[in-house]
């Protein structure tokens, strides 16, 4: 508010009024501040929602790609053996060779019928485990 607008108000009111008129106006501004927030307020809220419900969206098509991976999973390791995999197998791991291991088939809800396992002795896991671990620093190094 200007100078003279206060004057002028000042001199209409008096001071009694002019303070009233004070009070008013800051009351007018702080209705209007208070409006604003409350508006920001909804629009924030909103987006809440928006994003929870998007959110929600993901976690489910996060769950349905998982039974397509699972069942894909599932569809790879039911698929025929070739021929020669027992065989590259004692090649590629000589350790293996001289120990007692064969194929399995183990019964599985899921795929309603049976998938063949590879049964080795308990502690040839660590020759895969060190195996595996070397690959990956090989790579590592490169």
């Amino acid at each position: 508010m200007n100078k003279l607008a206060s004057v002028l108000i000042l001199l209409l009111l008096g001071a009694s009024g002019y303070t009233w008129y004070q009070k008013s106006a800051l009351a007018s501004r702080f209705a209007a501040r208070e409006a604003e927030l409350l508006e920001t307020q909804s629009q924030l809220e909103t987006q809440v929602s928006d994003l929870e419900a998007q959110g929600d969206s993901l976690r489910a098509q996060i769950e349905t790609l998982d039974r397509r991976l699972a069942a894909t999973r599932l569809t790879v390791s039911t698929l025929p053996k070739k021929p020669g995999l027992a065989q590259r197998l004692r090649t590629s791991y000589a350790e293996l060779a001289q120990t007692q291991w064969g194929v399995i088939e183990v019964y599985d809800d899921q795929a309603r019928g049976y998938v063949e396992y590879m049964a080795v002795p308990l502690w040839m896991s660590e020759t895969f485990i060190l195996d595996h671990r070397n690959a990956r620093q090989c790579v590592a190094t490169r």
